[in-house]
């Protein structure tokens, strides 16, 4: 195990995912437990007549016992525990449980986990082991047991299993703040020296047409990112030379637009985005488009059609936040500062709107769903030129209190 790009990416999630959208990531938080002596993990080892992996030792007493990690993360080892000692795990290949009606179901279901230790929950009883004792030793198995499913390999080690799930994670998060930043959503930023930690999409390689558009689409928004049009230019063709489902040129068309705005093309951009719009069927698709016509329209100064086009998106996507703010924008552009604080508090659908641009799900729904809208407003105001109006969202969106 690499602790250091483990530590690092750890610490990029924390900061990065800081909605705690990742599966799990509410239960772990991306926090390790303290890690467990050397001495107290022998003494378990010595009760159960194994040594545990490298790997899952390192993990334990250099990062920590438990913590962050896939699923609701990583379990730690109890030193006062009820241990018995370990018989071999019998299989080497997947394994399907006997019908639950048979006679000697429940011993043959008790054998089948010999040499297994429970490494991670997904929840609805299904778990992630470490084969500790038996030929699979080493290797992280799934258990699907809970539903008649299969037991069945996910991964050659407890490091691999661990790094998969890291590097999915952050591609996941850097990802989607990345796609959120060129898309000109927040104001946030990812620190480019991160980019190092977001591995490659796969290849296309044989993949079914809608899976390898996805895969370009994905590769095309760290390029634009990183100001390389002609490399997002690029990869907008092959996107569409794969010929995916139709479905999927809305998601061509929007990164198409966004390029053609970061090329100084706006009127082209306005016209991609409202030949797009009512060939889009996905609502988080059909939000990100009405948010960059009112933005496009608000590049060429045109207020009345973007107040317009504003209540557009509401009326076509009432569970997104941003067209609300964007109706805040629009007050404040007329000086009417206690109506657009209105919109924020009043308007909007407290509590609801499109998770993956990094709106939470927490119990505060309200007052956290309040101070996102005054966060974005803030940065709104900085980029239409009203700093002034900036600060005083900046103030709800730190407030504790911003809801009472």
């Amino acid at each position: 195990m690499d602790l250091d790009v483990i530590r690092r990416g750890i610490d990029a999630l924390r900061e990065y995912d800081t909605d705690l959208c990742c599966f799990g990531a509410r239960e772990h938080r991306y926090r390790f437990k303290p890690p467990l002596d050397e001495a107290a993990l022998a003494a378990v080892e010595a009760r159960i007549g194994v040594r545990f992996p490298a790997d899952y030792r390192t993990f334990l007493t250099r990062l920590g016992n438990g913590g962050a990690g896939p699923y609701y993360g990583v379990h730690g080892v109890r030193p006062d525990g009820d241990w018995a000692r370990f018989r071999p795990f019998p299989f080497a290949q997947e394994w399907e449980p006997p019908d639950q009606d048979d006679e000697d179901y429940d011993d043959v279901m008790e054998a089948a986990f010999e040499g297994l230790l429970p490494v991670a929950e997904h929840g609805c009883g299904y778990r992630s082991h470490l084969v500790v004792k038996g030929p699979a030793a080493g290797q992280v198995w799934g258990d699907w047991t809970c539903v008649g499913e299969v037991l069945a390999p996910e991964a050659e080690s407890f490091g691999t299993w661990y790094h998969d799930w890291l590097e999915s994670s952050l591609r996941e998060v850097l990802g989607d703040r990345i796609t959120a930043t060129v898309h000109d959503e927040t104001g946030w930023s990812v620190d480019r020296r991160l980019l190092g930690l977001l591995p490659p999409p796969p290849a296309g390689g044989d993949a079914q047409p809608e899976v390898r558009v996805l895969r370009l689409l994905r590769r095309i928004y760290p390029a634009l990112y990183e100001r390389r049009h002609d490399d997002a230019r690029d990869l907008l063709a092959q996107a569409r030379a794969v010929g995916a489902p139709a479905a999927y040129e809305v998601g061509i068309a929007l990164a198409d637009a966004v390029l053609l705005r970061e090329e100084g093309r706006i009127a082209d951009a306005l016209t991609t985005v409202e030949h797009t719009i009512p060939r889009c069927g996905w609502p988080f698709e059909k939000a990100r488009l009405h948010r960059l016509r009112v933005e496009l329209l608000l590049m060429q100064s045109r207020l009345d059609d973007a107040r317009a086009a504003t209540e557009e998106h509401i009326a076509h996507c009432p569970d997104d936040d941003f067209g609300y703010v964007r109706r805040a924008l629009l007050l404040l552009m007329t000086g009417d500062l206690p109506a657009a604080e209105n919109v924020l508090r009043a308007d909007a659908p407290l509590g609801r709107g499109f998770g993956s641009v990094s709106h939470p799900y927490p119990a505060d729904r309200a007052a956290t769903a309040l101070r996102l809208r005054a966060r974005r407003l803030a940065w709104e105001c900085r980029r239409w030129g009203h700093p002034t109006n900036a600060l005083r969202f900046d103030a709800i969106a730190t407030s504790q209190s911003a809801c009472r």
